[in-house]
């Protein structure tokens, strides 16, 4: 997430892809081709959601949903993430984030995010105004360079960025996303190859995506230094992906 919140790197976000710079950014690191052509629409890369289940150590701990819906304009991307740890029969720490997306051609034209952290209760509001994304924030408001790719990870096309919004607190970081080989991830089809990539600069995870540009893991520190890993639920999506309730 960010650096203040217990999920530091988690700022997560994220429209959809091209086949030229999913090529230059896969192909570069992978003998592997993509297995399909990516869209500019992700229910056919994902289906109508993706669902994570999110693990601290071996406890399962809460999850993360991203659900996908046409409207009139573009896409309307709805996130929701829930973090529950539990202590001798109490409830230790507990985190609460919603956001809807509106993204047109591709690009994200408003973002509207609540937060619950342990109680403390923030909301984010960007809007896109051409080449402007005006962000207000529980710390003031501010204006930046649009386009700008929101941290919720469904979006490959954000390995390109150097800037990104995070949506935990409404703050544009400065990152570099490097990549750090190939690894094998578990999804609800059995293991898919993947590629795992650092987040540096102003956040500090792991996210990896599989060779059409899905979203299928993620990992990073909590504030108590735990690890904090996304499994896959649901993540392969697309008419051939299977369903699980």
């Amino acid at each position: 997430m960010n650096n203040n919140g217990y999920l530091r790197p988690f700022a997560f976000g994220l429209a959809m892809l091209s086949a030229s710079f999913f090529s230059t950014v896969v192909g570069a690191i992978s003998k592997a081709e993509p297995a399909a052509s990516p869209s500019d629409d992700p229910r056919i890369l994902y289906g109508r959601d993706i669902v994570f289940d999110v693990y601290r150590a071996e406890d399962k701990v809460g999850f993360h949903r991203v659900a996908f819906d046409a409207n009139v304009l573009g896409l309307t991307v709805r996130s929701r993430f829930q973090l529950k740890i539990d202590f001798l029969f109490l409830t230790a720490f507990s985190y609460d984030y919603q956001s809807t997306a509106e993204w047109h051609g591709g690009i994200l034209n408003k973002l509207e995010a609540r937060v619950d952290d342990d109680g403390n209760q923030s909301k984010i509001l960007a809007t896109r105004a051409e080449n402007t994304m005006r962000i207000e924030h529980a710390g003031g408001r501010l204006e930046t360079a649009a386009p700008l790719f929101p941290t919720n990870h469904w979006n490959a096309k954000v390995l390109g960025a150097r800037r990104v919004l995070n949506t935990l607190t409404g703050r544009v970081n400065e990152v570099r996303i490097v990549p750090r080989g190939r690894e094998t991830v578990a999804t609800e089809r059995g293991p898919v190859p993947a590629t795992r990539y650092a987040y540096t600069g102003d956040l500090d995870n792991e996210v990896w995506y599989d060779d059409v540009g899905r979203w299928v893991k993620m990992r990073f520190k909590g504030r108590d230094g735990s690890t904090i890993d996304y499994v896959c639920r649901r993540c392969q999506g697309g008419p051939t992906g299977k369903r699980t309730p």
